[in-house]
């Protein structure tokens, strides 16, 4: 992927797929409608405060035509006639109407902020519940840094349509339902001239919409590129440095930068040049009413007051008009950034759950793989694994060995149920871990990765990950029996020491020890080792291997190792030799060797 840009995206047709080498593509396109109906659910909650804030701007807006009205008053009852007496109640009241407007439209708008942030986080929420819900793998065929647009400016765009669109669009048309009546009510000569210019705001409305949608999947899906390439460049700078590669990698994020620049100017050009369009309509209709308010002037058929108030009524009528217009950009482009969350939310773990399945109990800790084969869908050289079968009594160590991408870190896969066997069977206890919930087995089995996993975080909590509810007594225990102890409290804040993104603080070997004393503390029956000393150097590996017989000690285990000398250590190995090109003989392809027990 180091030279997977598309410095000529913005030359693709609007709708068309991205280019192959384009790190993200399109996802597929959806209505505003559709994308409306897929996320109300996330907005149902708060439906009636949605439908509060609707009434309070409302109300606000019923002020703002009560004002109007006064103001028409004071012209012809106060400044016509000279009339000073009658300003102070006029002013009083509309000062008073003023007022009462400013607060019901606030508290509207204050009320339709708390219910867009309460949708945002709420749907945000759910989209990473489901992330989590998928197996390790199915989220690696994700760029991680268009995930995270994905979950930021896109989730936020959807709002937009849901929630604040909603509240705009149904407060602008009862708005707009006010200030037409009042108009009327004032001249419906005028008004009728004042509406001969709403077909045309309808039209560019229709024109537009399509346009800046299919601008706006592009201009997201440019985002969602620049975002992954710049989290993969910054993810692999140490390499990046150690190649001298760091001008590729700012050319990189250039080109990304540039495909961006070149989809939001198009998307700008269109977006900017429809408001512009809807103010010419505005003018031309607001000639309109000025040269036919004069001639009602001078017919006598309308008061200098009323042609004023009629003007303020104009602009209050063209301001929810725009305001409806101009929700088509809006709603393209949250339309745009919908498409991008519904993919999410549309990929499947392959591991099903079966309906009402129990949970384990009282686990012993016995494992068993009987014929089970697995495949990768993306793998066309068949099974990754063919028809292995082997019994581990609890409390045994069992190595697996076998050369690279033989199926080792597959099987580990199938242990903890990160995937399904495709025929065959793995159970544990005697129970296909099929017909079992997911939770369960993952509560009796401990997954001790190649690479350590840390957390930004202290010592302590990323010691008590895999148990929450741990004391620091029992945490403390938990790094002394991982020989760990010593180098943490030698550390300037110990067990508060904050480790940085994946440890980066610490070597490989104090890392490891990390991860092991996070797997005493869960002390589950059943534990997997992923090449647990894989990148150490003999001297690390020596302090690993002291706390690793500890946390094997009285566990059933699962060892998956290339490491001879860390084999020995195993009550009995079985090899695996891959799938390969050519057809092995299932008796030659797998092979177990019994060991004397430690």
């Amino acid at each position: 992927m180091a030279d997977a840009t598309h410095a000529d995206s913005a030359h693709i047709k609007p709708g068309a797929p991205a280019a192959e080498d384009s790190p993200v593509p399109l996802a597929a396109a959806v209505s505003s409608a559709d994308a409306f109906r897929r996320f109300w659910p996330w907005a149902r909650p708060d439906r009636y405060r949605l439908a509060a804030s609707v009434v309070l701007l409302i109300a606000g807006s019923a002020g703002e035509v009560a004002s109007v009205w006064l103001f028409k008053n004071l012209v012809d009852q106060v400044l016509i006639p000279h009339r000073f007496t009658a300003f102070l109640p006029l002013a009083g009241l509309m000062a008073a109407v003023a007022v009462v407007a400013a607060l019901l439209t606030f508290a509207g708008e204050y009320l339709a902020t708390w219910v867009a942030e309460r949708f945002l986080l709420r749907l945000r929420t759910s989209v990473v519940e489901h992330l989590h819900s998928l197996p390790p793998d199915i989220l690696r065929t994700r760029r991680h840094g268009d995930v995270v647009a994905r979950l930021t400016s896109n989730i936020s765009q959807i709002e937009e349509l849901v929630a604040s669109g909603l509240i705009s669009s149904v407060s602008a048309v009862i708005s707009l339902l006010f200030f037409v009546a009042a108009a009327f009510y004032l001249s419906w000569p005028l008004a009728l001239a004042a509406l001969a210019a709403a077909p045309f705001f309808w039209l560019a409305a229709r024109l537009f919409s399509a346009r800046i949608h299919t601008l706006s999947r592009e201009a997201q899906r440019c985002e969602g590129s620049l975002t992954a390439v710049v989290e993969e460049s910054l993810t692999c700078s140490a390499l990046a440095h150690a190649y001298n590669r760091q001008a590729h990698e700012v050319e990189r994020v250039r080109r990304e930068g540039e495909a961006l620049l070149r989809a939001e100017l198009s998307t700008a050009r269109v977006a900017h040049l429809y408001p512009s369009l809807l103010n010419v309509f505005e003018v031309v209709g607001a000639l309109a009413v000025v040269g036919l308010g004069a001639f009602e002037l001078t017919r006598n058929a309308l008061t200098l007051g009323g042609l004023l108030a009629f003007a303020a009524f104009l602009a209050q009528l063209f301001g929810p008009v725009q305001e409806l217009s101009g929700l088509a950009s809006v709603f393209g482009s949250a339309s745009a950034g919908a498409e991008r969350v519904i993919e999410l939310l549309d990929m499947r773990s392959p591991v099903r759950e079966r309906p009402g399945a129990p949970a384990l109990a009282h686990v012993q800790g016995r494992v068993e793989c009987l014929s089970v084969a697995a495949v990768y869908p993306s793998n066309r050289r068949g099974p990754v694994l063919r028809d292995v079968s082997f019994s581990v009594a609890p409390g045994e160590v069992l190595a697996i060995m076998g050369p690279s991408g033989a199926g080792k870190s597959t099987l580990a896969k199938l242990l903890v149920r990160f995937m399904d066997p495709d025929s065959g069977s793995v159970r544990l206890d005697g129970v296909d871990l099929r017909d079992v919930t997911t939770a369960s087995v993952r509560a009796a089995v401990t997954l001790l990765p190649q690479h350590a996993q840390l957390f930004h975080t202290t010592i302590r909590d990323n010691i008590a990950y895999g148990w929450p509810r741990a004391t620091m007594a029992e945490i403390i225990q938990a790094a002394k029996d991982a020989d760990a102890h010593e180098f943490i409290t030698a550390l300037p804040d110990g067990y508060l020491t904050t480790i940085g993104e994946n440890g980066f603080q610490l070597s490989g070997g104090q890392s490891r020890r990390i991860a092991i004393a996070r797997a005493f503390l869960r002390a589950t029956p059943v534990l997997i080792l992923d090449e647990p000393t894989a990148g150490l150097d003999h001297q690390a590996a020596a302090h690993v291997l002291a706390p690793l017989r500890r946390l094997m000690a009285g566990r059933t285990t699962i060892l998956i190792t290339h490491d001879q000398a860390l084999a020995q250590h195993a009550d009995a190995i079985h090899t695996l030799h891959g799938p390969g090109a050519e057809v092995i003989p299932q008796s030659e392809g797998y092979s177990a060797t019994k060991r004397p027990a430690l």
